[in-house]
């Protein structure tokens, strides 16, 4: 379950922003659990009892500001994913310190129930993608293997060929299985399947060929499309884009 923590020093935003967290998380079909903060120090404290995933920080708060809780967390080698929500744009340079992972302005002049949920959006996608995969191969050895660097799963007979690109090399997993019997497993991760034989994980595209009938991906590696697949990779691959922008 993903823990979201939100820190506001104004009860009643902390509570808006709470709400409309949770339900574009749960339109996206992601299970979490939000705490709501007023005080810095308070959510520091739990933190360390149980990490959050992902917070929501206002930057300009009395005593402790949000800068201070990301400083603290990055200090004690936290990587749970910072979204600050500000209404002081000119901060946002100073706040790239602390690696966060986007922003929110709350005087933008765009309802704050239209913004979150694009911000959320992005944080589904890199959520799914940083999950880890425990393969276990034909020597039946478990191998972790972080989502995002599976280029695209192959179907070889009774197995499944996992092509894995991690410092900039490509590595083959192979394991017993079926790609039917995943395809819901991946595509809920933003895979799609491109042919029988194959499901791409579309953060590795890397583009498609003038006739569109293959798909060049990450590593050097080369999926056909198939013909039954190819209205369903273009759709699917055109909202993945729309989810990032």
């Amino acid at each position: 379950m993903t823990r979201i923590g939100i820190c506001d020093d104004s009860i009643e935003l902390s509570k808006r922003i709470a709400e409309i967290v949770a339900e574009a998380f749960l339109s996206l079909g992601v299970v979490c659990e939000i705490e709501s903060f007023t005080d810095g120090g308070a959510l520091i404290e739990r933190n360390l009892a149980a990490p959050f995933d992902v917070l929501f920080l206002d930057i300009d708060m009395p005593v402790i500001s949000g800068f201070d809780i990301a400083k603290t967390l990055r200090d004690g080698f936290s990587d749970c994913l910072i979204v600050f929500v500000t209404s002081h744009p000119e901060l946002v340079f100073d706040s790239l310190d602390f690696q966060p992972f986007n922003f929110v302005r709350k005087d933008s002049g765009q309802p704050l129930a239209e913004s979150i949920p694009k911000v959320v959006g992005k944080l589904a996608f890199q959520l799914r993608q940083d999950e880890t995969l425990l393969i276990e191969d034909v020597g039946q050895k478990k191998t972790p293997v972080r989502i995002r660097d599976i280029i695209c799963v192959e179907s070889v007979g009774h197995y499944l060929r996992y092509s894995v690109f991690e410092n900039g090399l490509v590595r083959n997993v192979k394991s017993r299985g079926g790609l039917s019997e995943r395809q819901e497993f991946f595509e809920n991760r933003d895979f799609v399947r491109a042919h029988k034989g194959f499901l791409v994980n579309m953060s590795q595209i890397r583009y498609f060929s003038n006739s569109r009938r293959e798909i060049e991906l990450n590593g050097g590696i080369t999926v056909p499309i198939g013909k039954l697949y190819k209205s369903s990779v273009e759709e699917r691959y055109s909202v993945f884009l729309r989810r990032r922008s």
